[in-house]
């Protein structure tokens, strides 16, 4: 049995070396027993480069998937329902007036949607004009909030103006690109200690590409708790969720 190291995380493994594979497969059993399949030409090093490359995939296999909470019901967004921010449920008023579409506000402590009598029943129509203002209004706090959060981690690495870019991140919450910090907007739905944490592990890959200890130990020096902030992320990730 080999292992594999993720930081601390050690997985374990298997190689079944096939003389009919001309690629390196990786699997997961109900039992949560990684294989490796690969052809005989393959070293361990192919093997571990193929490991590095998916190792969000193997955290997401091993440890996620069966504990992480189911996504929220469907809202309707009709008044009494509940919005998330910030890590907290605020109550939501639905309110008729003339507008042309769907418009949200928020006032600290509650949230209120306007829109025409036209969008006031649950139909899909309008069930989906009211999530469409909901979402660009999540969008917009995002893209103020969270490159905010920046500058007083940058100075701890040693960083100045890295860029940050909020959007529709497709299944992540944060990537490191050429020279980009890019975040997933909904990680604006989020407690701020969720939010900080995505940050600093997107700003430590400035310095290092893959998860190494020493990527780790990087995310440590600011995030001393940063074990249990991604398993928060990793057991609640899918109630993010508008």
């Amino acid at each position: 049995m080999r292992e594999h190291h993720i930081g601390q995380t050690v997985v374990p493994y298997e190689i079944d070396w096939s003389e009919d594979r001309d690629t390196i497969g990786l699997s997961v059993d109900q039992s949560l027993e990684l294989t490796v399949r690969a052809p005989m030409t393959a070293t361990t090093d192919d093997v571990e480069d193929v490991l590095e490359s998916r190792q969000e995939w193997l955290l997401e296999k091993l440890y996620g998937l069966k504990e992480q909470s189911e996504p929220p019901y469907a809202k309707e967004f009709m008044s009494g329902e509940k919005l998330p921010y910030r890590g907290r449920q605020y109550h939501l008023d639905v309110v008729e007036t003339d507008v042309p579409e769907p418009q949200l506000s928020f006032d600290g402590t509650e949230f209120t949607l306007r829109v025409h009598r036209f969008d006031s029943p649950a139909d899909g129509v309008s069930v989906r004009r009211k999530r469409q203002a909901v979402i660009d209004w999540y969008l917009r706090r995002a893209k103020a909030e969270l490159p905010d959060r920046c500058p007083q981690y940058e100075s701890k690495l040693g960083l100045s103006d890295v860029a940050i870019d909020v959007s529709r991140l497709s299944g992540r919450w944060g990537e490191y690109d050429n020279g980009t910090v890019r975040l997933n907007w909904r990680l604006i739905l989020a407690p701020v200690r969720i939010q900080d944490y995505v940050l600093v592990h997107e700003l430590a890959h400035v310095a290092h590409d893959d998860h190494s200890d020493a990527f780790w130990n990087t995310v440590g020096t600011l995030i001393p708790d940063y074990e249990e902030r991604r398993k928060w992320l990793r057991l609640n990730g899918n109630s993010l969720t508008v």
